[in-house]
């Protein structure tokens, strides 16, 4: 269930790619965190893509900097392990450079933060949520 958020200057992506990665991104979430495939479970993967104008992208205190990418995941704390947080890292990573057209061998501008978020600290429409619930939802959860 981690919730995705991909800064990225305009035109980093194309209008074609977006989808594209939104898919990959949540095929690899929802594979590296060890969920259940579900429609219920994969409506739970939220990814935002925030692209902003490049007089709005600073790189050392001066505007229209180069397209690099920030990426934040939140996922419960335990749902993601070292070694999983590494693929996650590197799978992203890889995934995101193939979308934004990043030439094969070039350094991919990535940068990723994962935060573990407590259970206590995660509601969906007004009532906590814990990640058992994800790992065995019922049969019939219609997606959200």
């Amino acid at each position: 269930m981690p919730k995705i958020y991909i800064n990225c200057p305009e035109g980093t992506f194309g209008k074609e790619a977006k989808p594209l990665l939104a898919q990959e991104l949540t095929d690899i979430a929802i594979r590296v965190e060890r969920l259940p495939d579900t429609p219920y479970v994969r409506s739970t993967v939220w990814i935002y893509l925030n692209e902003y104008r490049p007089d709005n992208v600073f790189h050392g205190g001066v505007p229209g900097g180069t397209k690099v990418i920030s990426v934040e995941v939140n996922a419960f704390s335990g749902g993601l392990h070292t070694a999983a947080k590494g693929l996650i890292i590197k799978e992203f990573t890889a995934t995101i450079g193939k979308h934004a057209g990043v030439a094969e061998g070039a350094l991919i501008p990535v940068f990723i933060a994962i935060r573990n978020v407590h259970e206590d600290d995660w509601g969906t429409f007004g009532k906590r949520i814990q990640l058992q619930d994800l790992y065995n939802p019922p049969k019939d959860r219609r997606p959200i």
